[in-house]
């Protein structure tokens, strides 16, 4: 067991929703033995039930950043904040010597993520984003099987996700949630492709990336983007995804579902030699590989550590071992996001005879919504193509190599 002065130590940039689940991890879980929380920055923590149990155990909450390195020092922080605070927070707490988590996406602007991956240049330090598959084992796993051929070159692969969110999800915050951009001008895009489903249209740029810490690269996109909600971005997506190697990438997710209708993640891999199913069987959710001469490789479902990201952080602050996710790696979504921002400046709104509002859950769905994408996603089709009558056109999006410039 570690001592006290031999954890790593740890700076959580925002303690509220997600910041709950670090918490209770670096406080009660496994990785409590591994590292020590020697701060907090949260400007709306004031008395609330987390702050007073940090309170507690001795560890100061501050309003800012600049308050706590004007005092304390930390190896590490882990940013739980607002995607339009991502980039500015990093290179503050970079530049003053520490190594950061940044929680998914890695922001909503190409020009702060290259401020990211200038300022992680200069100070020679590490820079991690979140999106946990690519931190699972079950995930890393399956990567280096494809890498290595198992599966032969991807062809397609097909993933469908639905959260159903009412407005109270909306509501969360400072007032960001949904938006397109806040009044002071700073990009938010903060969609269900961008947001809550974003670690499973990542996952399949990351798992056709050629090397572990690589995803691959988005060329062409025909995308359908809806919203139910009131908001300004989406909250119903269906995208298909062209990148370098030829694959073809499909997405499918939604909010605008009944609750009753919430599904886990689901994809299928199509490679020349095999597939791999994340999905349901014998009643449980599994992921599984067949190649093409009836071999079956069975393996962990994926998010069964949702904090593996912590252990790798450890090894690459301690071990100076690689980390598979880094600012790098989180760019391709990040493209897929602004290009989708650029060709919709608004969002398409189901049309009024489609929407359905709930009163208890508060929450808006599109009657027939669910059944209609996992049809597409069964045919790998887009719901235009499939003749709904709520479907527009898709648009045609070349993303092409100028969003990576300084």
């Amino acid at each position: 067991m570690r001592s006290d002065c031999e954890k790593v130590s740890l700076l959580l940039v925002g303690i509220g929703g997600f910041g709950n689940f670090y918490i209770r991890e670096l406080l009660y879980g496994a990785r409590a033995e591994v590292f020590q929380i020697v701060g907090a920055v949260d400007p709306y923590a004031g008395t609330g039930e987390t702050a007073r149990e940090l309170h507690d155990r001795g560890i100061p909450v501050f309003d800012t950043l600049e308050e706590f390195y004007r005092i304390h020092r930390a190896e590490l922080a882990v940013l739980v904040t607002p995607i339009h605070l991502h980039a500015g927070q990093a290179c503050y707490c970079m530049e003053h010597g520490s190594d950061v988590l940044c929680e998914k996406p890695i922001c909503a602007f190409p020009g702060d993520a290259w401020a990211m991956i200038e300022a992680r240049n200069r100070t020679g330090r590490k820079l991690a984003i979140g999106f946990q598959w690519s931190f699972d084992e079950a995930i890393l796993r399956l990567k280096q099987d494809i890498m290595d051929g198992v599966y032969g070159k991807i062809r397609r692969m097909r993933t469908i996700v639905f959260f159903p969110r009412g407005l109270t999800y909306y509501r969360r915050g400072s007032g960001w949630a949904g938006r397109r951009k806040l009044d002071t001008g700073q990009w938010i895009l903060d969609s269900v492709a961008s947001n809550a489903a974003a670690h499973y249209l990542h996952n399949m740029l990351f798992l056709c990336g050629s090397r572990i810490s690589e995803s691959a690269e988005p060329r062409v996109m025909e995308a359908e983007v809806y919203r139910a909600n009131p908001i300004e971005m989406f909250d119903t997506c269906a995208l298909r995804v062209s990148v370098t190697d030829g694959a073809e990438l499909l997405f499918y997710a939604t909010h605008a579902v009944p609750g009753a209708q919430a599904r886990e993640p689901e994809f299928v891999l199509e490679g020349e030699k095999g597939t791999v199913t994340l999905g349901y069987r014998e009643g449980e959710t599994a992921m599984w590989g067949c190649t093409a001469d009836g071999r079956v490789t069975v393996y962990e479902k994926p998010g069964a550590d949702g904090m593996g990201k912590l252990s790798c952080m450890e090894g690459a602050i301690r071990k100076g071992e690689p980390l598979s996710c880094v600012a790098e790696t989180a760019l391709p979504h990040l493209k897929c996001i602004w290009g989708l921002a650029e060709s919709f400046p608004e969002t398409p709104r189901f049309p009024e005879r489609y929407i359905e509002y709930e009163e208890d859950g508060e929450q808006y769905t599109c009657r027939g919504l669910g059944e209609a994408l996992d049809n597409c996603w069964q045919k790998g089709s887009l719901p235009y193509e499939e003749e709904m009558a709520w479907a527009r056109k898709p648009h045609e999006i070349f993303l092409g190599n100028t969003f990576y410039h300084e």
